[in-house]
C-alpha cells in the first residue's frame, strides 16, 4: 500500500523526486510598473508542502534579518503570491517602488520537513529618465531627446511636452519649442520620467513702444515704455529722436533704460522716437512712434463750459429784449387804441357823450397897471375889477366812445365810476387886463 502511495506522489505534477531547492531569476523594474519575480522550488519524493512563503532582507542595527511581506508596510495587494504548491513559486509586486529594491528569500514547508533558501531573487528599481540635448539651444539649433530607463528590457516610449504626446524626439528649436518634456511607457503613460526644461535663445523680436498718457497736453508728464520678446531678456535699451527735419535719416541720441520719461512735455519734444533692444544674442528696434501735444488740448477741455455760458447769456439777453419790445409795443398799442377813440367819438354825433371840464389856466398877457394913489378912488374903481382873483371860465370837452363796451373796458375811463360817463372838470382863468 505505500508503495502506491509513493507512486501516486510521484506522478503529482510539480513535485521533485530529487534534492530539496529553490531557484530564481533576479528582475529589473521601473518605478510604477508590475514585475514578476521568477521562482522555482524542488524537494524530494514524497513530501506533500502545506505552506509556502515570502520575505525580504532588512538591514537592522545587528545586521540583515529576513522579515515576512506580511509584516513590511505596504498597500493592499502590493504583493501577491501567484505560484503554486508544487514547484512554481512566482511572486508579483505591484506599483513597484525605490523602496521595494532588495533581496527577497523563498521558503516552504511539507510532511516530511521545510527549507528555507540561502540564496534570493534580487529586484532592482529603475525610473525613467530624460535627457535633452542641449538642454539649452540657440534658436535653430538641432535638439535630441533620450529616454534611458537603466533595465535592460526597453518598452516602447512616448514623448509628452507641457502634457502633450510630442511625435518626433529630434527637431530643429524653435521659440515655440521651449517647455518641459518628459517620456512615459507607451500604453502605461502613469509610467513616466520626470520633466526636464529645454530653453530656446533668441535675439530680441517684436519691440514696440506705449506711450503714457496718449493724450499729451503742454507741461503734462509723458513715459515712453519699450518691451520685446527676447530671450535672455533684453539687458539694453536705447532711445534715439529723428533729427529735424522729419524726412531727414539721422538721429539723436535722447535716452537709455526701458522707460524715457519726459517730466514736461514741450513742442520740443514733439517728433518721430525710435527704441533699440539688445541681448546678448542680437539686437532689435521698434517702429518709429509720433510724441506730439493734442492740438488745443487745454481750450477743448473748457470749450464746453464756455459755450454753455454764451447760451445762457443769448438766451437771457433775447428774454431781455422781449420783454422789453412787449412792453414797448403794449405801451403804443394803448396810445393808439385812445387816440383812436378821441377820434372815433367826436367823429359819431350819435353815440352818447361823455363830457370832461378842462381847466384852462389862461395867464394875463401884461401884469396889470399899478393902480395911482392919487388919483381918485372912483376912476379906480371903473378899470379894477372889485376881487382880486382872476375871472374863472368854465369849457366842456365831449368825448364819443365808438363802442360803448371798449369804453367800459377801459381803465383809465371808466375805473371808479358806476356809469359810462366821465366829467373832468377843468376852469380856464382869464385876468383882467
Amino acid at each position: 500500500m505505500g508503495r502506491w502511495i509513493i507512486i501516486i506522489l510521484g506522478l503529482i505534477p510539480g513535485v521533485w523526486s530529487g534534492r530539496w531547492g529553490v531557484t530564481y531569476e533576479n528582475q529589473c523594474a521601473l518605478r510604477g510598473t508590475s514585475v514578476d519575480l521568477k521562482c522555482k522550488y524542488g524537494y524530494t519524493s514524497g513530501n506533500l508542502v502545506t505552506r509556502v512563503s515570502w520575505s525580504k532582507a532588512q538591514q537592522v542595527s545587528n545586521g540583515w534579518v529576513q522579515v515576512p511581506l506580511s509584516q513590511l508596510p505596504s498597500l493592499p495587494n502590493h504583493f501577491t503570491y501567484i505560484g503554486d504548491y508544487h514547484g512554481n513559486c512566482d511572486l508579483r509586486i505591484n506599483n513597484v517602488q525605490p523602496s521595494d529594491q532588495g533581496a527577497y528569500y523563498f521558503k516552504f514547508a511539507g510532511t516530511f520537513g521545510g527549507w528555507t533558501s540561502d540564496t534570493y531573487a534580487f529586484l532592482t528599481v529603475r525610473e525613467l529618465t530624460t535627457v535633452v540635448e542641449p538642454s539649452i539651444a540657440r534658436e535653430g539649433d538641432a535638439v535630441k531627446m533620450t529616454c534611458m530607463s537603466g533595465c535592460p528590457e526597453t518598452k516602447k516610449i512616448s514623448w509628452f511636452k507641457d502634457g502633450r504626446l510630442v511625435w518626433r524626439p529630434q527637431f530643429q528649436a524653435r521659440r515655440e519649442d521651449a517647455g518641459s518634456y518628459y517620456c512615459a511607457i507607451q500604453g502605461e503613460e502613469t509610467v513616466r520620467s520626470a520633466s526636464v526644461a529645454l530653453t530656446v535663445h533668441y535675439q530680441p523680436t517684436n519691440v514696440s513702444v506705449s506711450v503714457n498718457p496718449e493724450h499729451i497736453v503742454a507741461g503734462s508728464g509723458v513715459n515712453l515704455t519699450c518691451v520685446s520678446d527676447a530671450n535672455p531678456a533684453a539687458d539694453n535699451y536705447t532711445w534715439y529722436k529723428r533729427a529735424e527735419p522729419t524726412d531727414s535719416h539721422s538721429q539723436v541720441h535722447v535716452g537709455s533704460g526701458q522707460v524715457l520719461s519726459l517730466h514736461s512735455m514741450e513742442s520740443s519734444h514733439s517728433g518721430l522716437y525710435v527704441c533699440y533692444v539688445r541681448n546678448s544674442l542680437g539686437e532689435g528696434n521698434s517702429t518709429e512712434v509720433v510724441l506730439a501735444m493734442a492740438a488745443g488740448q487745454n481750450g477743448s477741455q473748457s470749450l464746453p463750459i464756455l459755450a454753455g455760458v454764451g447760451l445762457l447769456l443769448l438766451v437771457a439777453l433775447v428774454a431781455v429784449l422781449l420783454l422789453f419790445w412787449r412792453k414797448q409795443k403794449s405801451e403804443a398799442d394803448k396810445k393808439t387804441h385812445l387816440v383812436s377813440r378821441l377820434h372815433g367819438r367826436a367823429s359819431n354825433p350819435e353815440e352818447p357823450t361823455e363830457t370832461v371840464y378842462s381847466n384852462i389856466h389862461m395867464p394875463p398877457s401884461s401884469p396889470p397897471p399899478a393902480s395911482d394913489p392919487y388919483s381918485p378912488p372912483a376912476s379906480r374903481g371903473k378899470n379894477t375889477p372889485k376881487s382880486s382873483e382872476a375871472e374863472i371860465i368854465y369849457t366842456t370837452v365831449t368825448i364819443k366812445p365808438r363802442d360803448r363796451r371798449a369804453a367800459q373796458h377801459e381803465n383809465s375811463w371808466s375805473k371808479g365810476r358806476e356809469d359810462d360817463s366821465s366829467v373832468i372838470y377843468s376852469s380856464v382863468v382869464k385876468s383882467s387886463r
